[in-house]
């Protein structure tokens, strides 16, 4: 949705300049029908592009990420809600159908999930193919940001955002984290790029629904997604404010530019996420403060303060391309010092809103790799447009200091194929015929034993009754060998009455076996190292059961790294 609405304005953009008389050049010397061409030709550059992470990113997934197994968490919650949303449809109307998706865990994530498994049924390669889908949106979407730019460094511009690693891992995991980010960098990248003083509005209002849009792909990062475009379009605002004279002289136009944004914003996203509102704020609760202690990570301050840029998650989201990035700002701003006020405000506020993006995240005691997709997303926009907007204030410069127009124009034409093919050469090393890297990355030990416990827990339980009316309940006391869900997944593909009780978040052993008892079917697995939720308490757990009354052990599992115990209570 949000990728749609920045076509529709880019397509504007288009006609704008196709509008005009053939002959006539344009404000970066093309023609209309040039115009077509180029936008033709980056248009396939974009595709190409897509074709390649995405298959790429696939068969690095086959070989040791989530489709090596049976699916995970978390992607597999969203698969389980699509498959559950496909049942319900059949019986209900296209409204019921409509309002039940919006009251998903992720709208946007169970959508794709259902195109997904819509298409190629039997399978769950489609949830990931469709994800695809969000990498070529994105690539246009900076296209637009940077469109009055040279060809050649529109070109550079994306073949290097395509080599950062996030941008892969958006394709290898189905989880809504990672396209919130890039949504929210590309909106966030639309609002600082110029002045919004001086948008219409219609070009506003559809900023506000385009960020809207961006906010609601992942419901529980909408009160930092919020925070961060809201502080981004407030920067803007002042600095454009102060260009114009002053807050005083433009005070009217900052308050009407504000509203439209504000109001659209707002709108978009309460319509988005307000039918599951009372669902995710308890969620959010749950986790950062319910549950705090179970999924914080316990370091330093200034060591988590680090984690989203030098340390492990920086460093396996955005690699060396986090140095290239600041390199390019540092640039900017030095070059922006030398031009003049207005080119170092306008560097200033792009360098705010990432400084935003990634505190965020930073100061959040939970942490994982996705929190810090914002950040991960703006990153990639700041390196495209640092690098775009130092190649115009190079430009501005030669001319200022009285070099000729053709040694301009051959001076920066080098330079921008030598950053071309730099860019293609990074493209080709570490895409084409590289490593391509995964979010979630399993061993050949892990892949065996998660797959092999599956299946062989799935075969034990489809036949399986309940001797109590009602369904047949499930007790996990760990996601690993066999996530829970995927189980619950299987069942309802095969319509089977299954219920699932996930006691993974008690404090202690004694609480974690007590709640286990009131399962019929008990599924435990060992103390294993981890870095999961719950305490490692498995080892007590299986000599609680072997030793409980009124248990009888149905199948017991043993792999290199783990033991799978099944009990059934009653028999």
């Amino acid at each position: 949705m949000h990728a749609l609405t920045v076509s529709l304005r880019c397509a504007g953009d288009e006609l704008r300049v196709m509008g005009q008389v053939v002959g006539t050049d344009n404000r970066d010397g093309t023609t209309g029908r040039n115009a077509w061409l180029r936008l033709s030709g980056l248009a396939i550059l974009a595709l190409g592009i897509t074709a390649i992470v995405a298959s790429r990113s696939i068969e690095a997934s086959q070989l040791h990420g989530r489709l090596s197994v049976p699916p995970l968490y978390d992607d597999i919650s969203y698969f389980l809600d699509a498959v559950q949303w496909m049942n319900a449809a059949k019986d209900q109307s296209i409204f019921a159908s409509f309002w039940d998706l919006l009251r998903q865990h992720a709208p946007f994530s169970s959508l794709v999930a259902i195109i997904g498994l819509g298409l190629f049924p039997g399978s769950f390669i489609g949830p990931y193919l469709v994800h695809a889908v969000v990498v070529l949106a994105f690539l246009p979407g900076i296209v637009c940001l940077i469109w009055r730019r040279p060809v050649l460094e529109i070109a550079a511009g994306l073949i290097a955002a395509s080599c950062v690693p996030v941008v892969w891992h958006t394709v290898t995991e189905a989880r809504p984290d990672l396209p919130s980010g890039l949504a929210i960098g590309l909106a966030a990248g639309a609002i600082v790029h110029r002045g919004v003083l001086d948008r219409s509005v219609r070009s506003l209002a559809a900023l506000g629904v385009a960020c809207g849009l961006a906010a609601s792909i992942k419901p529980t990062a909408f009160p930092a997604a919020l925070a961060l475009l809201g502080s981004a379009f407030a920067i803007r605002l002042f600095v454009d404010c102060i260009q114009a004279g002053g807050l005083r002289l433009s005070s009217r136009a900052a308050f009407s530019a504000l509203l439209w944004f504000v109001v659209l914003l707002i709108a978009t996203t309460a319509a988005l996420i307000g039918p599951a509102l009372v669902e995710t704020v308890t969620y959010i609760f749950n986790v950062f403060v319910g549950q705090r202690d179970l999924w914080a990570t316990g370091e330093s301050f200034w060591t988590g303060l680090l984690r989203f840029s030098i340390g492990g998650e920086g460093q396996f989201g955005l690699h060396y391309w986090f140095a290239i990035g600041l390199i390019l700002m540092l640039l900017r701003l030095v070059l922006a010092a030398i031009h003049g006020k207005a080119a170092l405000l306008d560097a200033i506020v792009l360098l705010a809103a990432v400084l935003i993006s990634y505190a965020i995240p930073s100061v959040a005691e939970i942490k994982t790799y996705y929190f810090g997709a914002m950040f991960y997303g703006l990153f990639i926009v700041a390196i495209v447009l640092n690098g775009c907007v130092s190649f115009a204030l190079v430009e501005e410069l030669l001319a200022r200091f009285g070099f000729g127009n053709d040694i301009r124009r051959t001076t920066l034409t080098v330079a921008r194929v030598l950053v071309l093919v730099i860019a293609a050469q990074f493209f080709v090393r570490h895409v084409v015929i590289g490593q391509i890297s995964t979010a979630t990355r399993l061993s050949a030990q892990q892949q065996e034993s998660i797959r092999a416990a599956t299946e062989r827990l799935w075969s034990l339980l489809r036949d399986m009754k309940s001797e109590q009316p009602g369904p047949l309940i499930v007790g996990f006391s760990s996601p690993y060998p066999v996530t829970s869900a995927t189980i619950h997944l299987y069942a309802a593909q095969a319509k089977m009455n299954l219920v699932i009780r996930n006691e993974l978040f008690h404090r202690n052993a004694q609480a974690t076996g007590d709640a286990l008892l009131k399962s019929e079917v008990l599924v435990l697995s060992s103390s294993i190292p981890h870095t999961l939720v719950g305490p490692r308490v498995g080892d007590e757990l299986i000599a609680r059961m072997d030793a409980q009354k009124g248990l009888c052990l149905l199948d017991s599992m043993t792999f290199p790294d783990v033991t799978l115990r099944v009990y059934r209570r009653g028999c």
